[in-house]
């Protein structure tokens, strides 16, 4: 374990050129934004996205906004952060995201692509449908998100996304640690549609007492233990700094030229 004042960038091992999907719940759209935040104040360019639907509050989050691939050019020279996104969806209110095609077309050198991969309805924790994530092929880090919140819950769709996809993995009426280190690095959960070779680091959000920190730890330390991935990074981002409290099962790895850890 890693104690620590980490930067979330960091804990995930984050660098230049790195497309980063997000899936799962608890807090993707915070740490996407927390991420792209954090890469511009390290002097880095950024462009966050999604493979779904994205909500106009979550655009307003962005300092720059392109609706088109053409508009990117135009859209950087106003921020080094820039959201793009597609058409608006009429029928639900919203703005459709962007091919996972057209993401992995792209050529932006030295800029870090940033994806919301699927959606949660703001839950802290699901299991993916059949039909997502949409996470590009050309991925590289694949970041299973869950909140710590959910813990103790029914397993019901007042509190989980999809329960009965959660069920299928791990059987319980309530969200314990077991079921959420089961899902997180199941091939039908948090490891679904992940490229062969993307590094995968899941993310326990939301942690905001001692108690929590010890049932993350306890969380961190299953999902070590099934050999699936290298590190888990233990964080509470809701305007916490630092916004990464540990990185459980490796150490922290620089923006450098060092192998990246593989799931």
């Amino acid at each position: 374990m890693v104690a620590a004042t980490l930067s979330l960038s960091c804990a995930l091992g984050i660098v230049a050129g790195d497309i980063v999907a997000l899936v799962g719940g608890g807090g993707k759209t915070t740490t996407m934004f927390r991420l792209a935040a954090e890469i511009v104040a390290g002097g880095g360019r950024v462009l966050t996205t999604a493979t779904t639907r994205i909500a106009s509050d979550q655009i307003r989050l962005a300092p720059s906004h392109a609706r088109s691939v053409e508009e990117l050019p135009h859209a950087f020279a106003a921020s080094p952060h820039v959201l793009l996104t597609g058409r608006p969806d009429s029928d639900s209110g919203k703005v459709l995201g962007v091919t996972p095609e057209l993401l992995c077309a792209l050529h932006l050198p030295l800029t870090h692509i940033l994806v919301e991969a699927d959606g949660s309805r703001n839950l802290p924790f699901k299991a993916p449908a059949d039909h997502e994530p949409v996470i590009p092929a050309c991925s590289t880090l694949v970041v299973p998100v869950v909140g710590i919140d959910a813990l103790g819950s029914p397993l019901s769709k007042e509190f989980v996304h999809r329960p009965e996809r959660v069920s299928r993995i791990h059987p319980g009426d309530i969200v314990t640690p077991e079921m959420v280190a089961a899902v997180l690095v199941h091939r039908l959960g948090g490891c679904k549609n992940a490229p062969e070779r993307a590094r995968i680091v899941p993310l326990i959000n939301k942690i905001g007492s001692e108690e929590d920190l010890r049932i993350a730890r306890r969380i961190a330390a299953m999902i070590i233990e099934s050999g699936r991935v290298a590190g888990v990074a233990l964080g509470g981002l809701a305007g916490q700094t630092p916004p990464v409290l540990e990185l459980v099962g490796r150490s922290c790895r620089h923006n450098d030229n060092s192998e990246p850890v593989r799931c």
